[in-house]
């Protein structure tokens, strides 16, 4: 599963910051990531992986791989919960996308 969420969090940073091919351990800061676009990005990382970030977790995220790393453990957090069962269909979004959607906006 870290692969994928890699493939998807790679994905996403090349779409949305125009940078070709990021290397996952270089500073966020480095490619131009400013506070709005950062929380643009984790509320769509939360919306398609259906996870919640706080804001002590995305202060901690400084690199691509930061970033993977964290919603991998947010998604293993919450399967260990049992919210999810083998099987299910994938979520559609979070009700927290909303939340940071309107803190941004």
């Amino acid at each position: 599963m870290t692969h994928d969420v890699f493939a998807v969090v790679d994905e996403l940073f090349r779409t949305r910051l125009h940078v070709p091919r990021p290397d996952p351990d270089t500073p966020l800061l480095d490619y131009g990531l400013d506070s709005v676009r950062s929380l643009d990005l984790i509320v769509e990382l939360e919306h398609r992986f259906d996870v919640r970030i706080s804001d002590e977790q995305a202060a901690a995220m400084l690199t691509l791989r930061d970033v993977a790393a964290q919603v991998s453990a947010s998604l293993a957090a919450r399967e260990g919960d049992g919210n999810r069962r083998e099987g299910d269909a994938e979520p559609t979004g979070h009700p927290a996308h909303a939340e940071r959607a309107e803190r941004a906006g």
